[in-house]
């Protein structure tokens, strides 16, 4: 059963990669479902005064639902390098550089949720369209509207068999067996991610040193 949430970016977009470092980090470009989680979780316990601890039967929805995407029109990643303060050891923080990028979207961002039942699709539409933002906070997104009816996924998961045509990225999504004190910030218990590789259908139609500009299939 899918139905999807349809957002319209506001502010330039960047999510790294979780493997990647502080120093050095390309972004992502979409939330992956891992980040669409969490963001869902965060709205649901502020706004909501939910207890996941309690109520462990919202949590495996939030867990056990599939996220894929539609996407349209251009993606420009803007990239350079920007001086933050890191600390070393136990040293006071000091001033050095690291790489960045920020992405552009000039169209809408369709996410398509795939739950089992109706009241799965009525619980994750209390909050869905609370979200204001993903990835880096001010990152921020405006939910439009939703659709009972969505449109088919054009970001692929990666499959040898299949020839496609894009661009390839590791997305992160939660575990199957994750439990609620695994993404705690007030636990001691370490997250579990499940990976995907993504094939987003993007071309590329322009670059310089300091931007490259996508075009959707």
């Amino acid at each position: 059963m899918k139905f999807s949430a349809i957002y319209k970016p506001t502010a330039l977009f960047s999510l790294r990669d979780s493997k990647s470092t502080s120093s050095g980090a390309k972004s992502l470009f979409l939330p992956s479902p891992y980040a669409i989680k969490m963001a869902f979780l965060n709205q649901a316990i502020s706004l909501g005064g939910e207890n996941f601890q309690e109520n462990t039967k919202h949590f495996d929805i939030i867990r056990d639902t599939t996220v894929s995407y539609n996407i349209k029109g251009n993606f420009c990643v803007n990239n350079f390098f920007v001086k933050i303060q890191k600390q070393r050891d136990k040293e006071p923080f000091k001033p050095t550089v690291s790489f960045r990028e920020y992405i552009f979207l000039d169209n809408d961002l369709e996410i398509i949720f795939d739950v089992k039942k109706d009241e799965d699709m009525a619980y994750l539409k209390r909050h869905l369209h609370q979200i204001n933002y993903f990835g880096k906070r001010g990152c921020f997104f405006q939910f439009v509207r939703y659709k009972n009816e969505p449109s088919n996924p054009n970001v692929k998961a990666f499959d040898a068999n299949s020839l496609s045509f894009g661009v390839l990225q590791e997305y992160d999504d939660f575990d199957k067996k994750l439990k609620f004190d695994n993404v705690n910030s007030y636990s001691d218990a370490k997250t579990t991610r499940s990976k995907i590789f993504f094939v987003l259908p993007l071309s590329t139609i322009s670059s310089s040193k300091s931007y490259t500009t996508y075009s959707t299939n």
